[in-house]
């Protein structure tokens, strides 16, 4: 894995953002969800880079930002951010990619902040209710004994929870990556907070407006995934107008990780056939 580097500070309404850039060309922002980071897109970005600039962000209270206790990081603060991020950027109709939290982020930001898209491509997106891992779910339900629980069998929980993610294992690096942000005092009070804040009346509102969607929309699932059953692609597509179901094989719910070669394929294909569509 190249070395993924977040550059760019800006202060958001929701805390200070990491956030880099990478790659010659259209501008696509990417966004991930939990307990992830923006990490995710290196594999992506590295076979793309040559032909879109991307942006990509640690959402507020993850990654590299920002991380404090009361911090608001619920999926209607994460359109907002996301909008205050593409305005620092001063681009104008980015692509938007969003995964799991990034969807509902990406979504909402189109339709509630009024982010205008040259396109919107969901991977895995957490974007009907219900959801929620029967795991995550057991966790909110008592997320202060959990909160609580030494640091070491928190790191081990978090690791088991990311092999149901993947169809195949993360590398040594990937896992810690993805790990490492949640550990210590900060990092695990950040990670049972957004837990304990999932914002399930937004994703709901978000529900209403997928109708009137008007910018080419595609969505990818991996055919494997054990987080959000691949049936929630199916609903979504019907409820967006024109948008287009690609099911992966060999992927789970971090279809970018399991597939990066595919979902790069696929994602090449829609950004160069909608480069020029105007929102």
């Amino acid at each position: 894995m190249t070395e993924h580097h977040l550059k760019g500070r800006f202060r958001s309404s929701a805390g200070e953002i990491a956030w880099g850039t990478d790659g010659t060309g259209p501008d696509v922002v990417l966004v991930h969800g939990t307990p992830a980071n923006s990490v995710i897109w290196r594999g992506v970005i590295d076979r793309l880079r040559s032909d879109f600039r991307f942006h990509y962000l640690d959402l507020p209270g993850y990654g590299a930002s920002e991380k404090f206790e009361g911090q608001d990081v619920r999926l209607r603060t994460f359109a907002r951010v996301l909008r205050e991020f593409v305005d620092h950027l001063g681009i104008d109709r980015p692509h938007l990619v969003g995964h799991d939290f990034g969807a509902a982020t990406v979504l909402g930001a189109h339709l509630v902040e009024a982010v205008p898209a040259r396109s919107l491509i969901i991977a895995d997106g957490v974007v009907l209710n219900p959801w929620g891992t029967p795991y995550a779910r057991h966790v909110r339900e008592h997320v202060e004994a959990f909160a609580g629980v030494p640091g070491h069998i928190h790191r081990a929980m978090l690791a088991v929870q990311l092999t149901t993610g993947v169809s195949r294992p993360l590398s040594v690096q990937m896992e810690e990556a993805l790990i490492a942000p949640w550990t210590g005092e900060v990092g695990q009070s950040a990670y049972y907070r957004q837990i304990a804040l999932y914002d399930h009346d937004y994703t709901g509102r978000l529900e209403a407006l997928y109708p009137g969607i008007r910018v080419p929309t595609l969505i990818l699932w991996g055919e494997e995934d054990r987080w959000v059953d691949p049936t929630v692609g199916q609903r979504l597509a019907a409820l967006v107008p024109g948008s287009r179901l690609e099911t992966l094989p060999d992927a789970g719910h971090f279809s970018m990780l399991d597939v990066p070669g595919l979902f790069a394929s696929l994602l090449r294909a829609e950004l160069t056939a909608h480069g020029s569509v105007p929102a």
